[in-house]
């Protein structure tokens, strides 16, 4: 009966484990003759196949060597490693420093840009209010001088009243270079109105400039007045307008967004108790009106 016995060899590089498993098979043991060499002891193994050379433990002599070898070029490799590591440590806390700081000087500068802003705004307001109390100051004075200009005119025209031979304007009636004015204080219609001034020996108000406008704006009453003038029609259309005294229009004193020619019966011209004009219906009985006629001389 033959006894076999088994061997491993291990070689755990990286924890890693390779074997190499040798059976050794012995046969029945006999002993040599005397003075006969053993036979193993020329690094021979007897056997049922003949001896076996000892390859085996030189290959895993080799491997072992091999891995040894790759341990070193690891352990090597991350020296190298924990080098580069510690350097880009280094970089990123450099760059959070600069980053900290950078932050703060933004934050500084948003601080100063929204102060900056609160002082334009309030410089703004501030700017927008004194424009408003110019443009306020300059219609104030603007009427303050239109006032003075009318005072004026009235007076040297009744001095010149008093020095001429002209006739004075009657009672009720206001004086303004040179012609009289009526007011009246009931409503009537366009041709209603227009009737009463003829029988008075005028018509109704002709307005032929701003200056003769200012005076019938600052004498409204809180009124409102008709005007001599009306709209020409043709096909249903209004081609122009025309005073009482067939002349054209040419000053005008609109109100905005007027004339509209409201449903398109608007032919009448009356004067809206701010001064501006409005066109109306010339049946409408809401309004009084104001005439004129000349002073003889």
């Amino acid at each position: 009966m033959n006894v076999c016995s088994c061997s491993r060899v291990f070689v755990s590089p990286r924890r890693e484990c390779t074997s190499w498993a040798l059976d050794v098979c012995l046969p029945p043991l006999s002993l040599p003759r005397q003075g006969a060499p053993a036979p193993w002891a020329k690094g021979q193994f007897p056997g049922p196949q003949g001896p076996r050379q000892q390859e085996p433990f030189s290959a895993a002599s080799t491997e072992r060597g091999v891995l040894l070898g790759h341990q070193d070029l690891l352990r090597t490799n991350a020296s190298r490693q924990t080098a580069v590591l510690a350097a880009l440590k280094e970089k990123v806390s450099v760059c959070n420093s600069c980053c900290q700081g950078t932050q703060a000087q933004l934050q500084t500068a948003r601080t100063e840009l929204g102060e900056a802003r609160e002082k334009l705004f309030q410089q703004e307001s501030a700017l927008k209010e004194l424009s408003e109390r110019v443009t306020q100051g300059l219609a104030e004075a603007g009427r303050d001088r239109e006032d003075i200009r009318t005072e004026l005119l009235r007076a040297l025209e009744a001095a010149r009243l008093r020095n001429s031979s002209c006739e004075q304007c009657p009672a009720s009636w206001l004086p303004f270079q040179g012609s009289c004015y009526f007011f009246s204080e009931i409503t009537a219609t366009w041709d209603e109105a227009q009737r009463r001034c003829v029988g008075a020996g005028a018509h109704l108000v002709i307005v032929r400039g701003l200056e003769e406008q200012g005076f019938l704006s600052r004498n409204t009453r809180g009124r409102g007045y008709w005007l001599g003038l009306r709209a020409v029609r043709r096909a249903r259309k209004i081609q122009s307008y025309q005073w009482v005294d067939g002349v054209s229009l040419s000053f005008s004193y609109w109100n905005q967004g007027e004339p509209n020619d409201a449903q398109g019966r608007e032919d009448c011209v009356m004067m809206l108790r701010t001064g501006m004009w409005n066109d109306a219906p010339c049946n409408s009985e809401r309004d009084s009106w104001i005439c004129e006629k000349r002073q003889s001389c």
